[in-house]
């Protein structure tokens, strides 16, 4: 391993703290959480948009301006809802993380709003969800509509295939029941004539049989394919309530993860903001503490800015007797001995003789200490 790579492992592992750690899971969680947000209302939309556009259409207006004022109001109802789910769930991580992840009666009614809420938004995206999901009712009625557009043409078909048996048997009957006529009214003696009438009767009812068969037949045949379109309909629904069954099971599953996300995100970033606060508390606390002591002496010396450049600074005994008397800081002298140190060092004051006079206005020694804790911080830093 060269100097290069051992340094690009010292940074790396130099910042797995707990803020190394999790920045980038508490950045992602809080940006999926406003996607989870906005594929709720999507869910949601499936469940209140229907519900309106109805109620619209029936007491109101219908058409396109029924259908967008339909529209505008559930995006808007939605929408006013997840960000007051934003803001109960915020409240109650806040709360719940500034008692130390301790419950009491405020937070206990922070989680009694927020779960009610949170229940509500699952309602509202689950039922949308299985709207989305339950298309059998569309794909039934489509499937529906082409079986019976096959079995209405293959009714056509096998209909004009009979009539021409139907039409020849028909015609036969008619001859038949001529030669049954004639064959009525020819005498017994004439032996041949009557022979050739029954021939021909018994031929065309031989042919009247046979037309018959095959008009048995095709009904035989039609009533199967028919059979086995109504099959494919009872199958094809049935896979249709399965798909609908396994989406909506899917899309529970996806509801579910995106309310944990939106929990998740902006529970974790009140955890990591209050954790990170905690475990540097007592790092910056003392600076903020020095830097407010600093410009509340500053203001007292300054007189409010009435003092300037030239000026004398009040005597060091007098201070010490006036921050000891006027505050509760323990050590004081030692607080006013090193404020009147460190002023001279950052070039407010300046000692001439054993006298301090100010060398800054009370505007610049203000930003001075304003950024007097960086350079404090540098050397805390130090180890």
């Amino acid at each position: 391993m060269d100097l290069k790579k051992y340094d690009e492992l010292r940074k790396k592992i130099s910042t797995k703290d707990f803020e190394g750690n999790n920045k980038g899971l508490d950045k992602w969680l809080w940006r999926f959480s406003f996607v989870g947000n906005a594929s709720a209302i999507f869910f949601a939309y499936f469940l209140v948009y229907p519900a309106l556009l109805k109620t619209i259409g029936l007491h109101f207006v219908s058409g396109f301006w029924g259908g967008f004022i339909a529209v505008s109001l559930t995006l808007i109802f939605l929408t006013i809802f997840e960000v007051t789910k934003r803001y109960l769930i915020r409240n109650f991580s806040s709360d719940y993380m500034a008692n130390y992840r301790k419950l009491s009666a405020k937070i206990i009614g922070w989680l009694g709003t927020a779960f009610a809420i949170i229940a509500l938004s699952f309602y509202l995206s689950i039922t949308g969800a299985k709207n989305l999901a339950s298309t059998s009712t569309f794909k039934n009625t489509t499937v529906q509509t082409e079986v019976s557009t096959v079995s209405d043409s293959l009714s056509l078909v096998y209909e004009n295939r009979k009539k021409i048996y139907e039409n020849d048997n028909e015609a036969l009957r008619a001859v038949t029941n001529d030669l049954r006529q004639k064959l009525a009214e020819t005498p017994l003696n004439y032996v041949t004539a009557r022979k050739e009438y029954q021939s021909s009767i018994d031929k065309n009812t031989n042919i009247i049989s046979d037309n018959q068969a095959e008009i048995n037949r095709l009904n035989v045949e039609l009533n199967a394919k028919l059979s086995e379109l109504e099959n494919q309909l009872s199958a094809a629904q049935i896979t249709h309530r399965t798909e609908d069954v396994k989406n909506i099971f899917l899309f529970i599953i996806i509801v579910i993860f995106n309310e944990l996300v939106i929990i998740g995100g902006i529970y974790f970033r009140e955890y990591f903001e209050h954790t990170l606060f905690e475990i540097n508390k007592q790092r910056f606390e003392k600076i903020y503490q020095k830097r407010d002591r600093y410009r509340s002496l500053l203001t007292f010396i300054y007189g409010d800015g009435k003092l300037t450049t030239g000026d004398q600074v009040i005597p060091v005994l007098q201070l010490k007797e006036i921050v000891a008397e006027k505050t509760t800081i323990q050590n004081s002298n030692k607080l006013v001995e090193e404020f009147l140190q460190d002023m001279d060092r950052l070039g407010i004051f300046v000692t001439n003789g054993k006298r301090r006079h100010i060398a800054a206005t009370y505007n610049e020694a203000i930003n001075i200490i304003e950024k007097y804790d960086d350079a404090f911080r540098a050397i805390e830093n130090m180890k």
